[in-house]
């Protein structure tokens, strides 16, 4: 399911809680192509959570369905203190063209003023961005994300085997 060298697990994911996880669930960097988006849960204060079912597709052998799925997992992202949210459509079903995370370092606005004592360094965002395909797309930033995995499908899933 990833173009991606399989050996090249180092990524963003791997900085987060769980992120290892789910490298070592598909064997290399997931590009969640065609994954749907299962609920999105937002909350003002404490975590919000989005929910993706995922999977990876088997080209390079027979099996008895069609198309070819394998790994089908539920992979939750935990995020805790947003701080930006642009999120466009949202339909029965949600498919992703493919999802990102990235680590997005912030520097502390000079103002072009130099500082006797330098201020704090803003802590790190990570980024999500749900690429359009069908139904809810967009990207959330937030100050923690962690990964959990629920190996298998959703009871109400639309994606066919």
């Amino acid at each position: 399911m990833s173009d991606e060298d399989p050996s090249n697990l180092n990524s963003d994911f791997a900085s987060v809680p769980g992120g290892a996880e789910l490298l070592a669930w598909f064997g290399y960097v997931p590009d969640f192509h065609d994954a749907e988006i299962i609920s999105l849960h937002l909350n003002r204060k404490g975590e919000s959570t989005l929910k993706i079912h995922t999977w990876e597709t088997v080209t390079e052998r027979e099996t008895d369905t069609w198309p070819p799925f394998i790994k089908d997992v539920i992979v939750t992202f935990t995020l805790e203190y947003i701080t930006e949210l642009q999120l466009e459509d949202f339909s029965i079903q949600n498919v992703i063209y493919g999802l990102e995370l990235r680590k997005i370092a912030r520097e502390v606005p000079s103002f072009n003023m130099q500082w006797l004592k330098p201020p704090e360094p803003l802590p790190d965002l990570f980024e999500i961005i749900l690429e359009p395909c069908y139904g809810l797309s967009g990207k959330i930033q937030a100050h923690r994300v962690s990964i959990t995995l629920t190996p298998g499908k959703p009871e109400d899933t639309l994606h066919q085997d």
